[in-house]
């Protein structure tokens, strides 16, 4: 599947609470837990960042270069 696609599907079923939340994201924030569930179930590639722990999971995930670019043109259109 294509990532762009993957990050429009996930858009296009997100709830108003969610797009927001997305909105408010900086580029280097990392992705909150449902926000990385709901992408990689769209079948977005997404990339942990490092270990919490020896039997946790990891620190948080990266946004892809695929998804901050999509925010960066939706916040665009609302401005």
């Amino acid at each position: 599947m294509n990532q762009r696609y993957a990050v429009a599907s996930w858009w296009a079923d997100a709830d108003e609470v969610t797009r927001r939340r997305a909105l408010r994201l900086a580029e280097d924030d990392l992705l909150p837990e449902d926000m990385q569930r709901g992408l990689a179930m769209a079948g977005l590639t997404i990339v942990p960042l490092g270990r919490s722990g020896v039997d946790e999971g990891p620190l948080g995930y990266l946004q892809p270069d695929v998804l901050v670019d999509f925010l960066a043109e939706r916040r665009g259109r609302q401005g």
